[in-house]
């Protein structure tokens, strides 16, 4: 077998299993609880960004958010 051939099956190879197995798995995987909308990440994103409003404190963290 000439190294010609050898690597046409090789990659022959190597597109049936990516065809028939990987690409498959890859299509499906899904998060379970469904897709974030696209406008709600880039509101995070933004607000990941910006400097925090309060400094955690776990004392007061109840107070804070008007719980006591």
């Amino acid at each position: 077998m000439t190294t010609k051939t050898y690597e046409k099956i090789k990659k022959e190879i190597k597109q049936e299993l990516l065809k028939e197995f990987i690409f498959p798995i890859l299509r499906d995987v899904k998060d379970a609880e469904g897709e974030y909308k696209a406008s709600f990440v880039k509101r995070v994103l933004e607000a990941a960004k910006e400097k925090p409003k309060y400094v955690y404190n776990s004392k007061t963290f109840l107070r804070k958010i008007g719980y006591k």
